[in-house]
């Protein structure tokens, strides 16, 4: 193979990771912006599992329901803190990419841009796995309320995960 097809082969590779992380960027922002033009919709499903309010009637929880938080205080930080870390996963992410974008135009930035999708891979961890796989599924019993969103959450981490993998691995230079 020769100098210039293997910097074909390279730029393939990065252009390959940068639409990835540029996709999952794009998710995290636009799940974000979801939740502040569309807040009261979003809020509800917070809101109801946070409270413990609509677990299904063949679920017993009366011990675990002394976690709900019914505060509206508390129930809005953690709704905050939901949408700050889709933002992070979103600006993080996007970066990430275009980082990954400018390297593969030959021009550098790849070792930073993997950083930052890393960074905003690990956003969206604590987001979609901790927050609504641990924190809401677990703690707050979820997977037993009608406001159940953890397949959806397994889904988005799943594919994030996968993505991370790929793109933290060395480019093949064969």
């Amino acid at each position: 193979m020769t100098i210039e097809q293997l910097n074909v082969h390279l730029r393939i590779q990065y252009l390959c990771k940068a639409a990835l992380a540029l996709s999952i960027g794009v998710f995290g922002l636009l799940v974000a912006s979801g939740n502040l033009i569309d807040y009261d919709s979003n809020w509800q499903f917070v809101r109801h599992v946070l409270a413990m309010d609509a677990l299904e009637p063949w679920f017993d929880g009366a011990a675990l329901q002394s976690r709900a938080v019914s505060d509206p205080f508390w129930q809005r930080l953690g709704y905050a803190a939901i949408i700050a870390g889709e933002t992070a996963c979103g600006l993080l992410c996007s970066a990430g990419g275009l980082l990954m974008l400018k390297a593969a135009s030959g021009r550098g930035g790849l070792a930073w841009g993997k950083s930052l999708f890393t960074l905003g891979a690990l956003a969206a961890i604590l987001v979609w796995y901790f927050g609504f796989a641990v924190v809401g599924g677990e703690y707050f019993a979820m997977w037993a309320s009608k406001w159940n969103g953890q397949m959806k959450a397994y889904a988005f981490i799943g594919f994030i995960l996968l993505s991370l993998v790929y793109i933290r691995q060395a480019e093949q230079r064969d």
